[in-house]
Parts: structure tokens; C-alpha cells; sequence
């Protein structure tokens, strides 16, 4: 008898989870809900006389907000940036990033060895990580080198 019910226990929040997340009401209150969004959306704006979406949508178009920056902006727009320069300055970003998360991934390493309290498995799977957090970190740096040669090239 004890042992049924103890090991049904803990199968009850699993069934309940499961038939929520498979339920078809979650996703008629989706949509109900999306289309509540929208309709109010509508409602505001054609309780403002459409001035919401004007507010958005009227202007000079592109080149009238290029030609409203470049007469706001001290040295104006540039007009002579290189296809090469703009690529080299996104992958240099994308770079930047990808190494913080490669430190962040060091660290997080760092802390599971140590809190790892000699559990074997814990301590192999945080030099894993450690020494694929430096391969990344070195592999970023050689994408940075080979990307300012580039550009060097090119110019």
C-alpha cells in the first residue's frame, strides 16, 4: 500500500504538466489573447482618428530621415564607408561577443570544479568545458587576426 503511494507521489505534477502543456485550451487562451491584443489596437486607433498608426507611419520616408540625420549630425553622413570596414566592424562585434561568453563559460567551469566537491563526473565535465572555453577563445583571436588582415589587405 505505503509503496504505491509513494512512488505515484511524485508522478502527479508530471501528469499535470504534461497535460497542460498538450492541452488545446492553452492554446485557444493564445490566441484568444492575441486576439484580444489586436483588437484593442484596432479600437484605440480608430477611437483616435487613426493618429496612432499616423503618429508611426507619416513622414519623409528614408531618404528624408538620411538627409534629417545628416543635418543633425556634426560631420554629417558618411558617404565613403567601404563595404569591407562595415563587415570587418559586424564581425569584430559578433567577435566581442562570442568571447565574453567563452569567459563567462570559463568561469562557470571554474565554479563547478570547485563546487564539485571530488565528485568525479562533476570534475571531468568542468575541464571539458574549460578546455573548450579556451579553444574558443582561441579560435575567436585567430578570427580577429585573420579579420584585420584582411582589412589591411583591402586597404
Amino acid at each position: 500500500g505505503e509503496c504505491r503511494i509513494s512512488v505515484a507521489v511524485p508522478y502527479i505534477p508530471l501528469l499535470w504538466y504534461n497535460y497542460s502543456m498538450h492541452s488545446p485550451l492553452i492554446t485557444r487562451r493564445a490566441i484568444l489573447l492575441l486576439l484580444g491584443i489586436f483588437v484593442t489596437i484596432v479600437t484605440l486607433n480608430q477611437s483616435s482618428g487613426g493618429s496612432l498608426t499616423a503618429s508611426i507611419f507619416d513622414g519623409a520616408g528614408l531618404l528624408g530621415g538620411l538627409f534629417a540625420a545628416q543635418a543633425e549630425l556634426p560631420a554629417g553622413v558618411r558617404t565613403d564607408t567601404d563595404v569591407i570596414f562595415v563587415i570587418a566592424d559586424i564581425i569584430n562585434f559578433a567577435l566581442m561577443f562570442v568571447a565574453i561568453i567563452a569567459v563567462i563559460g570559463f568561469i562557470v567551469a571554474g565554479f563547478m570544479f570547485i563546487l564539485g566537491f571530488g565528485s568525479d563526473a562533476s570534475i571531468q565535465r568542468a575541464k571539458k568545458i574549460m578546455i573548450w572555453s579556451v579553444v574558443g577563445l582561441l579560435v575567436i583571436i585567430f578570427a580577429f587576426v585573420i579579420v584585420q588582415f584582411v582589412v589591411n589587405i583591402a586597404t
